[in-house]
């Protein structure tokens, strides 16, 4: 786990932007890349560090990992914060994963936004209808 925060959200705008410009993005998409680190005042990025284990196996590693994702974002929101727990492609750019010390078998499996809100929620999210994934036994 690595927080960023401060210069080092400068070092991970960087980063980001060097990774874009690495993929020929266009403009746009450096723009985006290089400004996401500063929605936010702290960053928690949460790599899973597998190691191969007769009773551990590397899903169930990844899974611990995401798991832990969940629990922080979970108390950050208890203490009055807001978070969004972001992946996408750069959890898989071989750029941002050496500069966050993954090795070959090492997962990012996220970054977690963390803040506090500036606006309150006007919007009223109507429950998902569950039939398509939930079924009972």
């Amino acid at each position: 786990m690595r927080v960023v925060e401060n210069e080092g959200r400068n070092r991970l705008s960087q980063l980001l932007e060097q990774a874009a410009r690495d993929k020929q993005l266009d403009e746009k998409a450096i723009n985006k890349a290089s400004q996401s680190p500063f929605r936010t005042p702290m960053i928690i990025t949460v790599v899973a560090h597998c190691e191969p284990h007769p009773k551990v196996p590397r899903w169930e590693q990844i899974a611990s990992a995401s798991c832990a994702v969940m629990a922080m974002q979970m108390a950050a929101a208890a203490q009055g914060y807001n978070g969004i727990w972001r992946s996408g492609p750069w959890t898989d750019d071989q750029r941002v994963r050496q500069a966050f010390g993954c090795r070959e078998q090492d997962a990012i499996v996220g970054f977690l936004y963390l803040g506090t809100p500036q606006l309150k929620s006007s919007t009223t999210v109507l429950p998902p209808d569950t039939a398509p994934f939930v079924s009972y036994f």
